[in-house]
Formats: C-alpha cells, sequence, structure tokens
C-alpha cells in the first residue's frame, strides 16, 4: 500500500461519492423515506444549529448540504478503505450498505432524535430509506471499482 495508492483510491471515492449521493437523492424521489413536510435529520440538524427558525427553503439548503457533504465523505473513505482493505467492496457494495443503514438511520439517526425509529414509521418509508442505503452502497462501488480500473489506474 503506497500513499499513492490511497490517494488514487480517495479521488475514486470522490467520484463515486457524488454519482452514489445523487442515485440515493433520485431514488428518495421516487420513493419517499418520510412525508413531505416532515424535516430530513439534516434539515433537523441545520435548526438545531441556529438561533432562529428556519425558512423551508433553507432547510432544504441545508439539508442538501449536508447530505451532500456525508454522502460525498462517506465516498471518500470508502474508496481509500478499498485501496487499504479491499473486503470493503465484496459484494458490489451491499454488506458495506447495509453496515452504512445500520450506523445511520438504523441506530445514530433516531438514538440522537433526528428521526424516529425505523420500527415507528410507516412501513414504506422504513423500507424506502433501507433500500435507498443499498442503492447508495452499490453505485458507490460500481462507480468506483470503474473509475480505479479504466481512468486512474
Amino acid at each position: 500500500m503506497t500513499p499513492e495508492n490511497l490517494l488514487k483510491g480517495a479521488v475514486c471515492g470522490l467520484v463515486a461519492g457524488v454519482a452514489a449521493t445523487i442515485a440515493k437523492t433520485v431514488w428518495e424521489d421516487y420513493f419517499p423515506v418520510r412525508h413531505h413536510n416532515t424535516d430530513s435529520p439534516p434539515a433537523v440538524i441545520a435548526q438545531r444549529l441556529t438561533e432562529r427558525t428556519l425558512t423551508k427553503k433553507e432547510k432544504q439548503q441545508a439539508s442538501m448540504g449536508i447530505h451532500a457533504a456525508f454522502g460525498v465523505g462517506t465516498g471518500v473513505f470508502f474508496g481509500a478503505a478499498a485501496e487499504v482493505a479491499p473486503e470493503v467492496t465484496a459484494g458490489v457494495g451491499l454488506p458495506f450498505g447495509l453496515g452504512f443503514y445500520g450506523a445511520t438511520h438504523g441506530s445514530v439517526v433516531p438514538a440522537l432524535g433526528l428521526e424516529p425509529w425505523p420500527t415507528q414509521v410507516k412501513r414504506d418509508y422504513a423500507v424506502n430509506e433501507f433500500a435507498g442505503h443499498l442503492v447508495y452502497a452499490v453505485t458507490l462501488e460500481v462507480v468506483r471499482q470503474g473509475v480505479r480500473n479504466y481512468v486512474v489506474k
């Protein structure tokens, strides 16, 4: 493992993280994960960090910014991790997606009061959130692998 490979992995993860974040966002447009009047966890975080009430537009902007930063940042981490421990890419990223869901919306996000527990929301919303993480992870791995194998050698 060379620092050059770690950097290559991170760059590939960056590209893949953008693609995967877009894929999950589009997924949620077609398969909603919460009622349209319910704030997303990033919007709740943004509201908690301010000293005034955010407008709907401000919440949407903050939500998109936080969501994108987290999704792309996770991609960078994943890309670098793939260089160090290729096992993270097993199963076209599906095990990673399962773990990513479990570490976020399946545990930490509801524990912090950012959204209800999966068992406390409409079943379709919970299933869509879970599946969205799998969409994110598969997109992340397919794009990472493609960039790594065919662009960044």
